[in-house]
């Protein structure tokens, strides 16, 4: 796997791998057992498992600066070759986010549905007690609602469809898909009236969606790492040990433990953090040893956008059937939670064999259909004409 002619990371593949794991652990333990003021006799195991259990949302941070370092690359690579267009750049972002998202909010339905009509109680009304969960889960499952979710007004226009909380996200990488080219074209001093209602159609959509603003900055930071990337190469050579990406990674651990206290408490403190830990990783151009781990975090990373969009809608089904409260954290609950959380890699990996892996065959179709046909570079539409 390659991107325009730079050489592929594989440690940006297990960041990505354990992020997406970060989100479904946060959420199946939020789920399956009781707050940590409500546990009773827990030992050093246990208040561990909660600590370095609830960084979902601090995960999806680092899920923004790694889309803005490999979307935004993306566009400044075409943009720098003159291949760039709005045609081929749209329909490879929504052929991508629509091949996952509509199957997701289709099996949403069904496992809401089926809690809804099995079990119901408070899992379903969002009157269990748990952060994640607090709505009425049958007044999101309405059409219009299915429908605002397949155009990311999530959060914006409407509620995310069902039980499916996570869907918040995509609704802001969807705008900042849009924002970063237009405002990108237009700070390059490109001219003409088409560039104008690009960059106003921008300035007018941040106006009306500020609640976006604060995500768009960090998902920035990827864009910024992706400039620095192709204006000041990774090292040619790699000696020794990387020193940088070490001492990062230590910056990057202590912004992560710092945001549990109240003071420190921030999406910027770790956006910046990641933003360091990933530049340095990208300079010293560190890649993973042995091979096999190599693998499995090119494997688990690729379907991680399945798991993002499926895991939640199954994981409260599964536990309003199973005990229909939560639980306290012992042996048994152990169990039950390893078992579940295999149960939604496995759910999430079948969802990725029949849509998301298919991401490719389904851009080349459109290709086939001129709709993702790239501007001709330059130097190429020149030499056609000689």
């Amino acid at each position: 796997m390659t991107h325009a002619g730079k050489q592929h990371c594989d440690t940006l593949d297990l960041i990505r791998a354990l992020a997406a794991a970060a989100v479904c652990v946060s959420h199946l333990r939020n789920l399956m057992f009781v707050d940590y003021a409500a546990t009773q006799g827990m030992g050093l195991a246990g208040k561990a498992f909660y600590f370095v259990s609830n960084y979902g949302h601090t995960a999806v941070i680092v899920f923004f600066v790694l889309s803005g370092y490999f979307v935004g690359g993306s566009v400044l690579r075409q943009s720098a070759s003159g291949t760039w267009t709005w045609r081929r750049y749209l329909t490879e972002r929504l052929s991508r986010l629509w091949i996952v998202l509509i199957p997701a909010l289709a099996l949403t339905l069904f496992w809401d549905r089926m809690g809804i009509a099995l079990v119901g109680g408070p899992f379903y009304l969002g009157s269990e007690g748990n952060f994640d969960q607090t709505i009425n889960v049958a007044s999101h499952l309405g059409y219009s609602t299915f429908v605002c979710n397949v155009a990311f007004l999530q959060t914006l226009a409407c509620g995310t469809f069902g039980s499916n909380g996570p869907l918040w996200s995509l609704a802001n990488e969807f705008w900042y898909y849009l924002w970063f080219p237009a405002c990108y074209v237009l700070f390059r001093n490109r001219r003409g009236l088409a560039v104008f209602m690009q960059g106003a159609l921008a300035l007018a959509t941040m106006v009306m969606f500020p609640s976006l603003l604060s995500g768009f900055g960090l998902w920035l930071l990827g864009g910024l790492l992706a400039w620095l990337e192709q204006t000041f190469p990774r090292r040619t050579v790699r000696t020794g040990l990387p020193l940088f990406t070490l001492g990062s990674g230590v910056l990057f651990l202590g912004a992560l433990a710092a945001t549990r206290s109240m003071v420190f408490n921030s999406d910027w403190i770790v956006g910046v953090a990641c933003f360091i830990f990933l530049r340095c990783v990208l300079w010293e151009d560190v890649r993973l040893k042995p091979l096999l781990l190599s693998r499995l975090a090119i494997r688990f990373s690729g379907f991680s956008y399945s798991l993002y969009l499926t895991h939640f809608p199954l994981v409260l089904f599964v536990v309003a059937v199973t005990t229909g409260h939560r639980i306290q954290l012992d042996l048994h609950g152990v169990a039950m939670f390893a078992a579940l959380l295999a149960g939604c890699y496995a759910y999430a990996y079948a969802v990725y064999l029949l849509f998301e892996n298919n991401t490719r065959r389904v851009q080349r179709t459109l290709a086939q259909l001129h709709l993702m046909r790239p501007k001709a570079a330059p130097d190429a539409a020149n030499s056609m004409r000689t």
